[in-house]
């Protein structure tokens, strides 16, 4: 669905999904190709590379130092209630296409 509409000609600068979409690896691929950034939700058992090799995401993630996350506000305006935590962009985090289902 999300690459019919960028073939269709639609835009989007970013896509957001749930564990469907990221345990979709042509997805990412193909989000990737085009330059589109994306924010993909996984299992906690979907296994993940990074330089010191095969993680459960959820092992990975707790790797991470506390120091590391950042909170960002998913809103345009001050009252935004709904927000995004993650690592921040120095983190040792792989990048795309890193993992797989």
């Amino acid at each position: 669905m999300v690459t019919r509409f960028l073939d269709a000609g639609h835009r989007a600068a970013w896509v957001a999904g749930d564990e469907v979409y990221g345990c979709n690896p042509r997805l990412r691929t193909a989000l990737e190709e085009r330059g589109t950034g994306y924010v993909l939700a996984v299992a906690c058992s979907h296994e993940v590379t990074a330089g010191a090799g095969r993680f459960r995401a959820d092992m990975l993630a707790r790797k991470v130092p506390k120091s590391a996350w950042q909170k960002l506000s998913a809103g345009a305006e001050p009252r935004a209630t709904a927000s995004t935590t993650g690592p921040s962009s120095t983190s040792p985090i792989p990048g795309p296409g890193a993992g797989s289902c």
